[in-house]
């Protein structure tokens, strides 16, 4: 067996999920959206810090460890929570482009003939004379 990835059956050929630019667009879907949520974290902790620290004299009594750790939280899961949604929706976009692809090859081979529908299990009734 080859080892070339262009043969149909070689274990190192890449599939269309593993193409460079689909990753590429899916890490930069992932910084962006990591920053984004970054940013909602922190317009939701730093007010809510600053409104505990002035009601909460617990709160006050607490080292700087925690005080880092509770901004971390909130960043932290709001980053995850928009990265998770903004990826959910790259992949509904990728599923959408697959699909419009699909259906121009299908369109196309019709067009010339080559597709007539039995490979997906459609069978033409033949009409005897």
């Amino acid at each position: 067996m080859s080892s070339d990835p262009s043969t149909p059956n070689s274990p190192n050929k890449k599939l269309a999920h593993h193409s460079s630019e689909r990753i590429d667009r899916l890490s930069n879907v992932i910084l962006k959206s990591i920053f984004v949520g970054g940013l909602y974290g922190s317009l939701i902790s730093i007010p809510t810090e600053l409104l505990i620290r002035w009601r909460s004299p617990l709160y006050r009594a607490f080292g700087l460890r925690i005080r880092i750790f509770y901004h971390t939280i909130w960043i932290a899961s709001a980053a995850s929570f928009h990265t998770e949604k903004e990826v959910m929706k790259f992949e509904n976009i990728v599923r959408r482009e697959e699909e419009l692809k699909r259906q121009q090859l299908i369109e196309m081979s019709v067009l010339s003939g080559s597709y007539t529908g039995e490979e997906e299990g459609f069978r033409v009734k033949k009409t005897g004379k």
